[in-house]
C-alpha cells in the first residue's frame, strides 16, 4: 500500500469519526465530545502534514486556506476538550464555511 492511500485511511478514519461523534454531541451521548475530537485532530493533521509536505514555495492561496481550516479546527478541539467552553462550534463552523469556499475557489480556478 503506497503512503498517499495510508493518509487518505486514515483521512476517512477521521470524517466517519467527526460524523460519529457529532451525532453523539447533538443527541446528548456520552463521549461524543471524545470521538469528534480526535475525529478533528486526525483530519487536520493529516492535510497539515500533506500541505507542509508539498512545501511552503509550492503553496497559492488554496494551501493557506487550508492551513487556516484546519487550524481553526484544531483551537474548536482546544476550546471543547481543553477548557470545555461552549462556543467551541464557532472556529469549527468558521472552518467549515472556509473549506467550503476554498474548495468552490480552487473548482473555478481550474475551469
Amino acid at each position: 500500500m503506497s503512503s498517499f492511500s495510508i493518509y487518505k485511511l486514515i483521512y476517512f478514519i477521521g470524517l466517519a469519526l467527526i460524523f460519529i461523534g457529532g451525532y453523539r454531541l447533538y443527541n446528548h451521548l456520552i463521549f461524543g465530545n471524545i470521538i469528534i475530537s480526535i475525529g478533528l485532530l486526525t483530519y487536520a493533521f493529516v492535510q497539515l502534514f500533506l500541505l507542509i509536505k508539498q512545501g511552503l514555495s509550492n503553496w497559492h492561496l488554496f494551501e493557506y486556506t487550508k492551513t487556516t481550516v484546519n487550524i481553526l479546527f484544531i483551537v474548536s478541539v482546544v476550546l471543547l476538550i481543553g477548557f470545555e467552553l461552549k462556543a467551541w462550534f464557532y472556529p469549527l463552523v468558521l472552518g467549515m464555511l472556509l473549506d467550503f469556499l476554498a474548495n468552490i475557489f480552487r473548482r473555478v480556478n481550474r475551469s
